[in-house]
Formats: C-alpha cells, sequence, structure tokens
C-alpha cells in the first residue's frame, strides 16, 4: 500500500479483495471516503461516493494522483 497526502486529503493505493486484488486508489479527505479509482474497460473510472458538504478538491495534487495510478495500473 502506498499512501499520498496533501492537507487533509490522503490516497491509499492498495488491492481491492473483493474484484480479484486489482489495484484501486481510495481517495479520502478527513478520514473519510470520498471516492475510488479503478480500471474499467476503457481505461480509469472514478467513483465519487455521496457527501452531503461541498468538497474542493486540489486538482494539482489530483492530476498526480491519476497519472500515478494508470502507471500503477498499466503494469
Amino acid at each position: 500500500m502506498l499512501r499520498k497526502k496533501m492537507n487533509n486529503w490522503t490516497a491509499d493505493i492498495t488491492n481491492d479483495p473483493y474484484d480479484d486484488y486489482n489495484l484501486i486508489v481510495e481517495i479520502m479527505c478527513n478520514e473519510e471516503d470520498i471516492a475510488v479509482i479503478k480500471k474499467g474497460n476503457e481505461g480509469l473510472e472514478i467513483k465519487w461516493y455521496p457527501n452531503e458538504e461541498e468538497l474542493t478538491i486540489p486538482l494539482k495534487w489530483l492530476s498526480g494522483l491519476l497519472n500515478e495510478a494508470e502507471k500503477r495500473m498499466q503494469e
């Protein structure tokens, strides 16, 4: 597992035990699950979970995270 962190945002690159242990990226804000990135049929997919408060995601951090996820999921 690899953890990428920025302020109150964290992301864990880990294996999904419910999907044949394929790599996923769990995105959290203040330790609350916000979204998951996984490999789909046509590339990376992001599933956002419902949230009551408005969140502003740092784009530079998210872009770097997506690049890292794509690199690792192509291996």
